[in-house]
């Protein structure tokens, strides 16, 4: 399959306005590669606002209690101690950048923030999961082929 400069074009504009920092595509001898500049502090964040909104949910702090339903009550005990990083999207979970290739991370590994730490296959486009954090992976909550659903943890960090 050869793609066109027009269809190239399209998209880059498409990836833009989705907010992505980075877009992987690959399919037999083609792989395209897009990344977004960095943000600086102060700048619109290229998360969209529910994924934001999500990823503060995860985090049990005093600012997040309220009322809840036991199921709820549940679910957030049940979530891993520590800074998590929760799935971006729903997909496909790849702990590599290659099939049967090294994890790109395992537990005790020190990660710097921007990092690729993981793939998630959405809709046949490779995504690359950058760790939030500077530190230690704890764990690796998702395993290698995984489904996994937007906002699920997927690395713990120390």
């Amino acid at each position: 399959m050869k793609l066109s400069l027009e269809e190239i074009l399209t998209l880059v504009e498409k990836v833009g306005e989705a907010g992505l920092g980075s877009f992987s595509y690959r399919d037999g001898d083609i792989r395209i590669k897009i990344q977004g500049p960095c943000l600086e502090e102060g700048e619109k964040s290229a998360v969209p606002e529910p994924v934001r909104k999500q990823n503060t949910k995860t985090a049990a702090g005093p600012e997040n209690v309220g009322p809840e339903t036991a199921a709820e009550t549940v679910e957030r005990s049940a979530q891993p101690e520590g800074a998590v990083q929760a799935s971006p999207m729903v997909g496909i979970f790849y702990t590599s950048d290659t099939e049967g290739g090294e994890p790109l991370v395992h537990a005790g590994d020190t990660v710097k923030k921007g990092q690729v730490i993981g793939i998630i296959e959405a809709m046949k486009l490779m995504n690359e999961v950058r760790s939030e954090y500077d530190g230690t992976v704890a764990q690796v909550l998702a395993e290698n082929g995984q489904i996994v659903e937007y906002g699920q943890p997927l690395f713990r960090f120390d």
